[in-house]
């Protein structure tokens, strides 16, 4: 089954639906009377729209220059823009309306994350079979930001949620957990998110981080094949950001450095302790020293 959604997987790394999406791919749309989002076949929609994205405006960076910097960082993956997806937008996101979400204040974080570019960007995945990522770059810093705002928004609302989509033979349904995973990094904005997703009696596991830096987001997603503890996943979210943070380097120009973590509790105290003990040592020194005087 070949789908035209696959690059969305990235987004879909803090929303719900992987799954369902490719589920929907998989069928061909039957034209839909007074459709407001266009409607008609992919030929239809092409006909309508162009089929290349806009040039870059603003900071945007060139499709050529995120394609480099990925294809620099893993050689071996298959790497795709938004040039390859516009023609199929609109189609996507009819499929998209078509979605039911419960809570269904949550339809529009997982809409918006399961597109495979962001409103008002442009982007670039490289996808090596067992790991993504992807570079999305706004017109300005305020809108990477707003951008990344709203979707760690929607991930503190909508950790748990279900995604329904009627198939004509029945119902598939795909349940969402989303947990976020401490991670430290030397970028304005990150995010690590442990997602578990569940359907037909099958669940999938993945890890992503996702960073911010200027008006550019940098996303790496690694699927899991069980879910982690916690340890496992702050590990693993390490060893994502240094990937993450290598492209954001590159991408606006300057070293991002995770920022060395601070000092465990139990460490501190024993410091704490230690410290003491000295202090209670100088003193007893000192006061042998006037005895002896």
């Amino acid at each position: 089954m070949t789908s035209p959604l696959r690059p969305q997987t990235i987004l879909a790394a803090t929303s719900a639906f992987a799954l369902t999406l490719a589920l929907a791919a998989c069928e061909e749309p039957p034209p839909e009377e007074n459709d407001p989002l266009g409607g008609g076949s992919l030929e239809d929609s092409v006909s309508a729209a162009e089929a290349t994205a806009p040039d870059p405006e603003g900071n945007q960076m060139a499709h050529e220059e995120m394609r480099e910097i990925l294809e620099d960082q893993l050689p071996e993956a298959t790497v795709t823009d938004t040039d390859d997806w516009w023609a199929n937008l609109r189609d996507i996101n009819r499929e998209l309306q078509k979605l039911e979400v419960d809570p269904i204040d949550c339809k529009p974080f997982v809409t918006a994350s399961a597109l495979p570019v962001p409103s008002g960007a442009l982007a670039a995945l490289a996808d090596t079979g067992d790991r993504q990522a992807a570079i999305y770059s706004f017109e300005d810093w305020e809108a990477a930001q707003m951008h990344f705002q709203q979707e760690a928004q929607g991930l503190d609302r909508c950790s748990e949620h279900t995604v329904l989509r009627d198939v004509g033979e029945g119902e598939f349904t795909a349940e969402t957990e989303l947990n976020e995973v401490e991670v430290l990094s030397g970028a304005a904005d990150a995010v690590a998110v442990h997602r578990s997703v569940t359907a037909d009696g099958d669940t999938q596991h993945d890890l992503a981080v996702v960073l911010r830096e200027s008006a550019v987001v940098v996303g790496v997603v690694q699927p899991l094949e069980d879910p982690l503890g916690e340890e496992s996943a702050e590990e693993m979210a390490t060893e994502l950001e240094a990937e993450a943070a290598l492209i954001l380097s590159e991408a606006v120009g300057e070293e991002i450095i995770a920022p060395e973590p601070e000092p465990e509790d139990d460490e501190e105290e024993e410091d704490a302790e230690g410290a003491e003990d000295n202090d209670d040592a100088d003193t007893e020194d000192a006061g042998d020293e006037e005895t002896e005087d």
